[in-house]
């Protein structure tokens, strides 16, 4: 793998070839030999795999203030040899760089990566304070900024008075509808309580993400986010960054011989249902990307396959 990588990508590109063992029910291991011109190469058998990687934010590094520091803190908590871990910072979330929040997420996301088995994902609850208004006796509506902003209709249904929330703590809701209900629930009750023009605060939680990658992946912790200033939903950076990586996707294909070529793509997401890639590539003239094999986007301690191979190289030979 090239040595120039960023830890984020190596973290892709390894729970890429993870995947496609999966998916292929075949060995994919990485080679042993420079990688040039790719940054990566897998080996199945005699077959050589050539993987390019990038960014869905703009720049390949991402610029997280206190990521590293934190990533170190974090492989210091682990056991000798205890496993590769990554931590998927939702998007826009700024990590805290002061004491004692520091600390305090630090603990939190270190018991979160306990007993978790390679491949296994797991969700973080982090404290968090919400601030809710009541701004009219009259209307039934909540107004929300913030993480819960897609709930607002939840909120809203029968409630007595015109509110607003500013949820702008939470970053990223949970998987699960029943764990979403509670948080809306809290908000009602607490809503129910309020007079006109009185401001509280709810003690509520943000969802993180943490997941342990593959047993072969280099022991310690990776934290994975974009710059707080990134938007994953803006889908000209989305389709830019798309047409950068392909383009230089198949320059590396064109300058090096394999039998697969895979673009591995790593983003910044709340979840991996909100990516905007799919919808990206099958705005893009096929001819442009027709070279290369197979996409994949790599997010929210997940992999999903973008564009599937045509052919794949072991078909023939059974």
């Amino acid at each position: 793998m090239d040595g120039a990588l960023s830890p984020q990508l190596r973290a892709a590109i390894t729970m890429t070839a993870s995947w496609m063992g999966e998916r292929f029910y075949r060995t994919f291991r990485h080679g042993e030999q420079p990688p040039a011109p790719f940054d990566a190469v897998f080996e199945q058998r005699e077959r050589r795999i050539g993987v390019t990687a990038g960014a869905l934010w703009l720049g390949d590094e991402p610029v997280l203030p206190g990521a590293s520091a934190l990533a170190s803190l974090l492989t210091a908590d682990l056991e000798e040899d205890a496993g590769s871990y990554a931590i998927w910072v939702p998007p826009a979330t700024p990590l805290p760089l002061d004491e004692p929040a520091r600390s305090r997420l630090r603990l939190l996301l270190a018991k979160g990566l306990g007993n978790l088995q390679p491949g296994e994902r797991r969700e973080v609850r982090i404290p968090v304070t919400v601030k809710i208004a009541k701004i009219e006796a009259g209307g039934a509506y909540v107004s929300v900024s913030g993480g819960l902003s897609t709930q607002w209709t939840a909120m809203s249904e029968g409630i007595d008075g015109a509110f607003h929330l500013d949820a702008r703590t939470i970053h990223r809701l949970p998987e699960e509808q029943a764990e979403i209900d509670i948080l809306i629930s809290r908000v009602r009750d607490r809503a129910a309580l309020l007079a006109v023009e009185e401001l509280s605060e709810i003690e509520l939680h943000d969802y993180w993400l943490v997941s342990r990658l593959p047993a072969e992946s280099p022991p310690g912790v990776t934290v994975i986010g974009g710059p707080t200033d990134a938007d994953p939903h803006d889908g000209a950076v989305v389709r830019r960054q798309l047409r950068r990586h392909v383009t230089r996707a198949v320059e590396q294909r064109d300058e090096g011989g394999c039998d697969l070529a895979v673009l591995v793509l790593a983003g910044a997401l709340a979840h991996i249902g909100d990516e905007l890639v799919t919808a990206s590539l099958r705005g893009m003239n096929p001819a442009s990307y027709g070279a290369l094999d197979l996409i994949v986007l790599v997010a929210d301690g997940q992999v999903r396959q973008v564009l599937q191979p045509r052919s794949l190289p072991w078909e023939s030979a059974g």
